[in-house]
């Protein structure tokens, strides 16, 4: 592997380089040798390049589209989320109700717009939610960064009590990000589950905006 490079993403296979440089010794000075050598290597460097290039295709660095919805689904984060930019204003459910008598409010319906995540976006979300399958006891710098590198916010954090933390944040927030700094989720192993790598048993009180 001493011809290949150490970052991944640069990774290539010179077949011909290769096999040229394992040929033993008595065949190393003849032409036809290296001749035919050549021809059988160049009928599989594009296979070769193919597989690579596969292979890179399926990394986070690289995945694309459905590439990334399976690796997602393997970390356990899905490209939907949650929009609270959207204002939702109160109004009937049914088109012609009076106020007095149409429905407000329904229970356990959604607090903001679904909509799916860009590539880009979404593949901060899945190392995000890497870090987090990996985490427990991040100092507060470590959770701080990672949430910079994921949603691009300055979060300072405060502990305020035992188990309890307030978060502050630029005024230039955007509502999203500042709700789901908080948001929390129930699955079939916990409630109250954050977003973020959170210490566990962690409650976020207040998001303050300074």
């Amino acid at each position: 592997m001493a011809e290949t490079a150490l970052r991944f993403d640069d990774i290539t296979f010179d077949l011909k380089k290769i096999s040229e440089s394992r040929i033993l010794s008595q065949y190393s000075t003849s032409p036809l040798y290296k001749l035919l050598l050549g021809v059988y290597t160049s009928e599989i460097q594009e296979l070769s390049d193919a597989i690579v290039e596969m292979i890179k295709c399926r990394t986070i660095a690289k995945a694309q589209g459905k590439n990334l919805d399976t690796i997602g689904n393997i970390v356990g984060y899905k490209r939907a989320m949650l929009n609270f930019d959207t204002s939702f204003w109160f109004a009937p459910d049914e088109a012609g109700s009076a106020p007095d008598n149409g429905h407000w409010w329904v229970r356990n319906s959604p607090q903001a717009e679904t909509e799916l995540m860009d590539d880009e976006t979404y593949r901060k979300w899945i190392w995000m939610k890497i870090l987090k399958n990996h985490n427990k006891f991040s100092a507060k710098p470590e959770i701080e960064n990672a949430i910079y590198e994921g949603i691009g916010e300055t979060v300072a954090i405060q502990r305020t009590g035992m188990i309890e933390q307030d978060l502050y944040t630029t005024t230039s927030i955007s509502t999203t990000n500042k709700n789901l700094l908080a948001y929390v989720t129930d699955t079939t192993l916990t409630d109250n589950q954050y977003l973020f790598s959170y210490p566990a048993a962690t409650k976020i009180d207040n998001v303050t905006e300074k």
